[in-house]
């Protein structure tokens, strides 16, 4: 049997668990369109100027990043192991530095 007290307190909280979602949704439902605030054409530009600029900057940012990095900006350890790690690669290949096998005809 459930007592009346937990039944008007599950109510409660049920209504306000409705009531909160809605107190949280934006005042201007109109695409947020104020018309009350009247846009400078000049604060427009600049602003389309600077998001502009900043779109540049990171293709830029990002086509350094795949530049070919030989360890020169990775400081001393960092050339040694790009070093190392190229001659590993040309001592894999077939045509690489080292021993010539003879062909066993």
């Amino acid at each position: 049997m459930v007592r009346p007290t937990c039944l008007l307190i599950c109510c409660l909280l049920g209504a306000l668990m409705l009531v909160v979602p809605a107190a949280s949704y934006p005042r201007y439902l109109n695409d947020y369109y104020r018309p009350d605030i009247s846009e400078d054409p000049e604060e427009i530009m600049d602003m389309l100027n600077r998001l502009g600029s900043l779109i540049q900057l990171q293709r830029q940012m990002d086509s350094e990043k795949r530049a070919l990095d030989l360890g020169l900006t990775r400081g001393y350890s960092g050339a040694l192991q790009a070093k190392h790690l190229m001659g590993i690669a040309a001592a894999n290949y077939a045509g690489g530095p080292g021993r010539r096998r003879r062909d066993a005809h």
